[in-house]
């Protein structure tokens, strides 16, 4: 197992900002997850699902030990990537083992999104002490697969998907920094999405 360190991944060719997404902003999310295809719901969740599915399952992304970051343009999220504790964590901490999940929209595919919000979740989850951060796809999903390997996962084959383990450094000042940093900007930028939204909406 190789101990990760932080690679600068690659720059979207699209206009817009990643930032973790606020609870008052579920229904972007569930926005941008009805609105994947019948492909991209299937590699996000492993199987098909339904428009009441999504529904509920927004609702949760804002639960303790769920962290979600969206990468926003004009307002609407296009992609999403989630930190998730698994499951069998004891108590309100993180435990040593997270699950990380990923999803972008068919017309913003292979822009970069993904590896940059990549980035985002595995600091998330440095900073949180996680010690194996989980992420599961499937078979023929060889873009998800590179991206983890950029990242230097130890991918295995389980069930018929593919597993990569990566393996974030120790969290130092400079990594709960910066996260703190991105946060109040992430603020500042949702309020402007909001005045933005209301505009529209006049």
């Amino acid at each position: 197992m190789v101990t990760m360190d932080d690679l600068e991944p690659e720059t979207p060719r699209l206009y817009g900002m990643k930032r973790k997404v606020l609870r008052s902003e579920l229904g972007l999310a569930r926005d941008h997850l009805l609105r994947l295809d019948r492909d991209g719901r299937h590699r996000r969740f492993g199987h098909d699902v339904s428009d009441g599915y999504i529904h509920s399952y927004a609702l949760k992304m804002a639960d303790i030990g769920n962290l979600t970051f969206g990468y926003f343009i004009d307002g609407q999220i296009r992609a999403i990537a989630e930190l998730k504790r698994v499951e069998h964590s004891s108590g309100l901490g993180w435990g040593q083992t997270a699950e990380a999940a990923f999803s972008v929209e068919r017309d913003y595919a292979n822009k970069g999104l993904a590896t940059l919000l990549m980035g985002q979740v595995i600091r998330s989850a440095r900073n949180r002490g996680i010690h194996h951060l989980m992420l599961y796809c499937m078979a023929d999903n060889a873009k998800m697969q590179s991206i983890a390997r950029k990242y230097q996962a130890e991918l295995r084959i389980e069930d018929g998907s593919v597993m990569a383990d990566i393996v974030p450094k120790r969290f130092d000042y400079l990594s709960i920094a910066g996260e703190a940093f991105d946060d109040r900007l992430g603020r500042m930028h949702a309020m402007m999405d909001l005045q933005s939204r209301m505009i529209r909406k006049a």
